[in-house]
């Protein structure tokens, strides 16, 4: 018998928020959707000559047969664990412990090499990518300030706001609407100039005083990786994070313009397949080591899922990545439909999660059940 694992109750706000800019220029386009990714130029994301393979069990584990659901929202007692998730309109659902597929499930319309879109699950890339660049020496630390990468932002009110504000959404920076448009946000996910909308921007708040999730934040990121690697932030996770986490497929970046010089969407919009995305959460448990190379630094990993509420942080939520209990050291990456890269490394176990539609469940009831699967295995 299956039960269900539990994640803090902002986890519902965050997977309300968490997404490609929330709602778009409704009356031409509409609302992000899981297929978005082909209405967008792209950036390619190669793979290397190496791939690394999790295993399939021998036998059939029968994992799963009934989950019980203790909730007013929802009815599914008794109901096998595939009902469940098609119900709630997931698209690809995955368990892996110790590197051995437990269970996967497809929607009917996908397989295990279809793309998924990963919406704000793509910022915890753009974080680790950040520790990397830390690491090498491009970033000198998280307490750089940002105007040291952008004059454009000098003397603006800006002087104060440091890459450590932008990964934790602590920066007080707030994103200017449009006269002529219908906002702020809307318009990082449909538009087409983000290389230049990101600095349609003004200081809100004071910076390290309130948490205020923002795509802004992850956009400004990435373009200081650009700007401190030389090289677009595909490029960048190719060589420092595919091709080195040996993945099964090729990946992509949707973009925010057509030709060579387009801008990833990097608060959102990496396209990939679902056991790709599930190596990136193998490589935060083995706390960044990939099969015996360092890969992004221990003291990166141990600096994003460690927490606090000091200086306007959110005690479940760090550096791009959601924070769960204490009493399970678990942590996930998280984006718009409940997806998610949940990583429980007592356990050795990795659930990847992504969806089609708004979910109709109270989200902490589906976590509470998957820490008790993991407990079970």
């Amino acid at each position: 018998m299956i039960k269900y694992c539990q994640i803090y109750g902002l986890i519902v706000y965050l997977i309300l928020l968490a997404g490609c800019g929330g709602f778009s220029k409704i009356s031409k386009i509409g609302v992000p959707e899981s297929d978005d990714y082909k209405l967008f130029a792209n950036r390619k994301i190669e793979t290397g000559i190496n791939t690394f393979h999790f295993y399939k069990p021998v036998h059939d584990l029968n994992l799963g047969v009934t989950i019980e659901v203790d909730s007013r929202k929802m009815d599914a007692t008794d109901e096998p664990l595939d009902k469940f998730l098609k119900d709630y309109k997931t698209l690809s659902f995955m368990i892996i412990r110790n590197d051995t597929i437990l269970h996967e499930y497809y929607d009917q319309s996908r397989s295990d090499t279809s793309i998924v879109s990963s919406f704000s699950v793509a910022k915890s890339f753009i974080s680790g990518l950040v520790g990397i660049a830390i690491a090498e020496g491009k970033i000198s630390s998280t307490e750089t300030k940002i105007t040291e990468y952008f004059p454009e932002l000098q003397n603006q009110g800006f002087d104060s706001v440091t890459i450590d504000h932008l990964l934790d959404h602590t920066s007080g920076i707030h994103y200017k609407e449009n006269e002529n448009h219908v906002g702020g946000v809307q318009e990082f996910y449909w538009g087409k100039n983000l290389s230049q909308d990101i600095f349609n921007i003004r200081p809100y708040y004071i910076p390290g005083e309130k948490f205020e999730y923002s795509n802004i934040n992850t956009q400004l990121l990435a373009t200081i990786l650009k700007r401190a690697t030389g090289m677009s932030v595909s490029k960048y996770l190719e060589e420092k994070i595919w091709i080195p986490l040996e993945m099964e497929y090729p990946a992509s970046w949707s973009l925010s313009n057509n030709g060579a010089d387009g801008t990833e969407k990097a608060f959102c919009c990496l396209n990939a397949r679902t056991v790709d995305f599930a190596k990136f959460g193998r490589l935060y448990m083995k706390r960044g080591n990939w099969n015996g190379k360092q890969i992004i630094p221990e003291s990166w990993i141990d600096q994003t899922i460690h927490s606090s509420k000091d200086n306007g942080q959110r005690l479940t939520y760090h550096y791009n990545w959601g924070i769960g209990p204490k009493k399970y050291g678990s942590f996930f990456a998280i984006g718009l439909y409940g997806q998610f890269i949940y990583v429980y490394p007592e356990k050795n176990v990795i659930i990847v999660r992504f969806g089609k539609a708004d979910l109709n469940y109270n989200p902490p009831f589906l976590y509470h059940t998957l820490l008790q699967i993991c407990d079970q295995l």
